[in-house]
C-alpha cells in the first residue's frame, strides 16, 4: 500500500511539473515564433514600399533610397502591428536583410535585381515569381522565401522575396534547446520528487502502520472474550436449556468473531512483504479447489455451478493471500446469490494476464455504483447484508490482495438481476489447455 501511495504521488507531481513545463516551454516558443514572423512581414512591408518607389532602371552611381529614422514609408501608409518587445525598424535591419526582386507586366517578368543576394539565379528568380503570381495572392511564401507584391507607378507588379530560412531556423534551434532543457529540468524534478516522496508520506505511512498494528492488536484481545462467551453460553444451554436469548448471544457472538477474523485478514492483507517473497502459484488448480469447498454451501442453496477454467494458469504470489481471495469472491457470490441460481466460473488465460470471472444473480441488485462495493464497511442494503452476516470487508480486502499482486479487481452488473466480480492478475506460465 505504501509503495502504491509512494508511485501515485510521483506520478500526481510529475504530471503536475509536465503540464508547467510544457505550458511554459509552449507559450515562450509560440510567441518566439510569431514575434519572429511579424519581424518578417514587417521588414518585408518596408522593402516592398521602398521597391515601389524605385524607377527599374538606376542611374549609375545611385544606390537605393534611404529614409530618415521616423519617417520610413509603409504599404498603407501604416507600419505592422509590432507585437510583443518589438522595436521599430531601422535602416541596419534594411541593409542585413536578404532579398531579391522581380518585376513583371502582363505576365512576364521584365527585370530582376540580385544584388542582394547569392543563392539564386535570374531563372530561378523569376521561376519562383512566375509560381507566386500563378497564386493570385499578394502576400505568402515559396520554398524558403516570404514574398510581397505591390504595383509600381510604371504599372509592373513588383515581387519582393525575403529568404526567411535563417529566421525559420532561428526559432526551431530555440525550440530544440527549449525542449532539451525542458527534458533535463524534467528529469531533475523526477529525482528531487523520487528523493523527496518518501519523506513527503512518511506521517501517513506511520498513521497506517500504527492503524493496522491497532487492528491486529484488536482482533487478537477480543478473539479470547468471544471465545469465552461463546463457551459459556453453550454450557449455560446444557444445563438451563436453549432460549432466544441465548440464541441471541451466540449469534451475536458469532458475528462478532466473524468481524474480527475479517479485520485480521484485511491488516493482514495490507501487510503481505515484498513480492522477493512471492513463488509461483498454480491458479487453475487453486481456483478449482476453492470451488469445491463451497459445494456444500451451493448446495445448501441449492446452487449449481457453471466452471470454464483453463488449466496450468501459474501466477506469482503467495498461495495464502490468492487462496482467500478466491474465498472471498466464492463465500460473496454464494451469500448473495439467488437460491435456485446458477453461478458461472470463468478462468482464462490472455497474452500476459490471466482473467478469474464469477457471476451470480441477485434478488435485488445493490443500490450503488459497482466500485462503491470494494469501500470499507460500506452496505447498499443493511438490511440484506445484516441478515446474511456481511460486514462490507470481505471484498475491501480481496481488492488489497490484488492490489498487492500487481492485479486489478472489478465489479459490474451485466444484468439487471446479476453481478459480477473480474480479476485480473499477471500470468507467469500457462501449461494447459482450453
Amino acid at each position: 500500500m505504501i509503495r502504491t501511495l509512494k508511485r501515485k504521488f510521483i506520478m500526481a507531481a510529475m504530471v503536475a511539473v509536465t503540464v508547467l513545463l510544457v505550458t511554459i516551454l509552449g507559450i515562450l516558443n509560440l510567441v518566439n515564433a510569431w514575434s519572429t514572423r511579424q519581424e518578417s512581414l514587417r521588414l518585408l512591408d518596408n522593402l516592398i514600399q521602398m521597391e515601389t518607389q524605385i524607377p527599374p532602371e538606376l542611374p549609375e552611381g545611385e544606390s537605393f533610397p534611404t529614409f530618415p529614422e521616423g519617417e520610413r514609408p509603409f504599404r498603407g501608409g501604416e507600419d505592422r502591428d509590432r507585437g510583443f518587445m518589438m522595436g521599430q525598424l531601422t535602416e541596419n535591419d534594411r541593409m542585413s536583410a536578404v532579398f531579391f526582386v522581380v518585376r513583371m507586366q502582363d505576365g512576364s517578368v521584365t527585370g530582376t535585381d540580385l544584388s542582394r543576394i547569392s543563392a539564386v539565379s535570374e531563372a530561378e528568380a523569376a521561376a519562383l515569381a512566375e509560381a507566386a503570381s500563378a497564386t493570385g495572392k499578394t502576400e505568402g511564401s515559396v520554398d524558403n522565401y516570404r514574398y510581397a507584391t505591390a504595383q509600381a507607378g510604371t504599372g509592373e507588379t513588383v515581387y519582393v522575396f525575403l529568404e526567411v530560412s535563417n529566421r525559420r531556423n532561428a526559432v526551431l534551434r530555440v525550440a530544440a534547446l527549449s525542449a532539451l532543457a525542458g527534458f533535463a529540468g524534467w528529469l531533475l524534478m523526477l529525482g528531487l520528487v523520487v528523493l523527496l516522496a518518501r519523506r513527503t508520506i512518511a506521517p501517513i505511512a506511520e498513521n497506517m502502520d500504527r492503524q493496522r498494528q491497532f487492528v491486529t492488536d484488536a482482533g487478537h484481545e477480543l478473539k479470547t472474550p468471544l471465545a469465552i462467551i461463546q463457551a459459556n453460553t453453550e454450557a449455560m444451554e446444557l444445563i438451563q436449556g436453549e432460549n432466544k436469548w441465548s440464541r441471541n448471544i451466540k449469534a451475536q457472538t458469532a458475528r462478532l468473531t466473524e468481524l474480527t477474523r475479517n479485520l485480521l485478514t484485511l491488516a493482514r492483507a495490507e501487510e503481505i512483504p515484498a513480492q522477493g517473497s512471492f513463488a509461483s502459484v498454480d491458479f487453475s488448480a487453486l481456483t478449482t479447489k476453492t470451488a469445491q469447498m463451497f459445494q456444500t454451501p451451493m448446495e445448501q442453496k441449492g446452487l449449481s455451478l457453471e466452471a470454464e477454467t483453463e488449466a496450468g494458469i501459474s501466477v506469482r504470489g503467495q498461495e495464502a493471500q490468492l487462496s482467500n481471495l478466491c474465498s472471498i469472491l466464492f463465500d460473496n457470490a454464494v451469500k448473495y446469490a439467488t437460491e435456485g441460481s446458477v453461478l458461472r466460473l470463468r478462468l482464462r488465460a490472455e497474452e500476459k494476464t490471466c482473467t478469474l470471472r464469477l457471476e451470480n444473480r441477485c434478488d435485488k441488485l445493490p443500490d450503488c455504483p459497482p466500485e462503491r462495493l470494494f469501500d470499507r464497511f460500506y452496505r447498499a442494503d443493511a438490511a440484506r447484508t445484516q441478515s446474511t452476516g456481511g460486514f462490507g470487508i470481505g471484498l475491501s480486502a480481496a481488492q488489497v490482495i490484488v492490489l498487492q499482486h500487481r492485479g486489478r479487481l472489478e465489479a459490474e452488473y451485466p444484468a439487471e438481476d446479476r453481478i459480477a466480480f473480474t480479476v485480473t492478475l499477471p500470468v507467469q506460465q500457462v501449461t494447459g489447455d482450453n
